[in-house]
C-alpha cells in the first residue's frame, strides 16, 4: 500500500513540474496572393510585387542562402505608404525588415513568402503568396 501511494505521489509531481516551462504562443498568418488586398484591424496591406527572389532552392547546396525582398502597399488612418519587406539573409550594411505597421496596441508583421524555391519551379510562374500576422504589443 505504502509503494503504490509514493508511486501515486512521483507521478503526480512529474505532472505538476511539468508545467512550469510556457509555450510560445503560436502566430497565426493571413494569406495575400500578389495582387491582392487584406484588411487587418483597419489597416490595408497590399501585396504589390516582389521585387528579389534570390533564395537557395530546395536540395541546391548555395553558397548563400539569397533573400526575397516584397514590396507591399499599406493603407491606414488614411495615409498610404510602400514598404520593402526582407526575408532570409541581408548583405552587410542592409538591415531587414519584416514590419509592416506598428501602433500602440499591435504590429503587422510579414512571416514568409510563398512557395519556397526549389530546383524544378526555377523560371515558372509561382503564384506569390505573402504570409502576414498581427502581433499584440506589450
Amino acid at each position: 500500500m505504502k509503494n503504490s501511494l509514493l508511486a501515486i505521489i512521483i507521478l503526480f509531481s512529474t505532472f505538476a513540474f511539468g508545467q512550469e516551462d510556457s509555450a510560445e504562443t503560436p502566430k497565426i498568418g493571413v494569406k495575400i496572393p500578389k495582387g491582392e488586398t487584406v484588411v487587418l484591424k483597419g489597416v490595408a496591406v497590399k501585396f504589390m510585387e516582389v521585387v528579389e527572389d534570390s533564395r537557395c532552392p530546395e536540395g541546391v547546396n548555395c553558397i548563400w542562402a539569397g533573400r526575397a525582398i516584397v514590396k507591399a502597399k499599406v493603407t491606414a488612418n488614411g495615409k498610404s505608404e510602400e514598404k520593402l519587406l526582407t526575408f532570409g539573409e541581408v548583405r552587410p550594411g542592409e538591415e531587414k525588415n519584416t514590419n509592416l505597421y506598428s501602433s500602440s496596441a499591435f504590429s503587422i508583421n510579414g512571416l514568409t513568402l510563398n512557395p519556397y524555391p526549389t530546383s524544378e519551379s526555377t523560371g515558372k510562374d509561382k503564384g506569390y503568396v505573402l504570409l502576414i500576422c498581427e502581433e499584440k504589443n506589450n
